[in-house]
């Protein structure tokens, strides 16, 4: 009898011992979601705070934009434009570092935040002269960055009626017209640079033969082309969305 009371006992201590702990994971999974939802809300609005402080220094078509540069120059001497997209949370500095990891996790300050700085291709001409030039942006789920790209590869957004984006730089402002959009790979060939022209046939005729959007833009002359990328699905993935405009005009300050 007193083995039964003494098992019976033990197995209310084992009962008593699992449900605190579960209880204890309990308290901690919702502790840490709280944070995990907090940590992005403050990623967010940083990203936003940053965004509205230096849209003072945006560089405007028909403006003397001298100053507005050097003070983007003071602030980061990494930048190299400004990317708009209307329609869209899109107007941001651009930066080209000496790799493609750095602004990955920096802000345009410098500072260490996960929604990054959109930034050009370390090995690009920072004169935007080559015939394939990529610019990279974090997907960010409020759609800053370049998270309203999502919305075209959805289908829930269209460029039919404004499809440009602009390039603005320190004398000159670089008027894109978007002639293809898709999802495709990091380890793709769509990441590729060229020279020749018959490279840059190909690769226009596969990316409009693949594309989600139905462009009228004219590639005969084979206008110079920058390509938007962000991931596309959730972190990690090597899923990507390319945006592709052909330069259609050059305007100097």
């Amino acid at each position: 009898m007193g083995c039964i009371n003494w098992q019976r006992k033990a197995l209310r201590a084992a009962d008593f011992l699992v449900s605190t702990v579960v209880v204890l994971f309990l308290v901690v999974a919702g502790a840490y979601s709280a944070y995990a939802l907090w940590d992005n809300s403050q990623v967010y609005a940083a990203a936003d705070n940053v965004q509205a402080e230096l849209l003072q220094f945006k560089p405007k078509a028909g403006a003397d934009n001298g100053a507005s540069f050097e003070e983007l120059l003071g602030i980061n001497p990494d930048v190299c434009a400004w990317v708009t997209l209307d329609n869209t949370a899109i107007d941001y500095p651009v930066v080209q570092g000496e790799d493609n990891n750095y602004y990955l996790k920096h802000s345009f300050e410098g500072e260490s935040v996960n929604a990054g700085c959109i930034f050009m291709d370390c090995e690009a001409s920072a004169d935007w002269s080559d015939r394939n030039t990529f610019v990279f942006g974090h997907n960010m789920r409020d759609e800053s960055m370049f998270g309203a790209f999502k919305n075209l590869l959805k289908g829930t957004a269209s460029c039919e009626e404004n499809p440009y984006f602009y390039i603005y730089t320190e004398d000159k402002v670089y008027i894109y017209e978007i002639f293809s959009y898709y999802e495709t790979k990091s380890t793709s060939d769509r990441f590729a640079t060229f020279t020749s022209d018959a490279s840059y046939d190909d690769y226009v005729q596969w990316a409009t033969e693949h594309s989600l959007y139905a462009s009228d833009a004219d590639l005969s002359d084979r206008g110079n082309i920058v390509s938007l990328s962000t991931c596309y699905g959730s972190s990690g993935t090597k899923r990507r969305a390319l945006i592709h405009g052909v330069l259609t005009e050059t305007a100097v300050y």
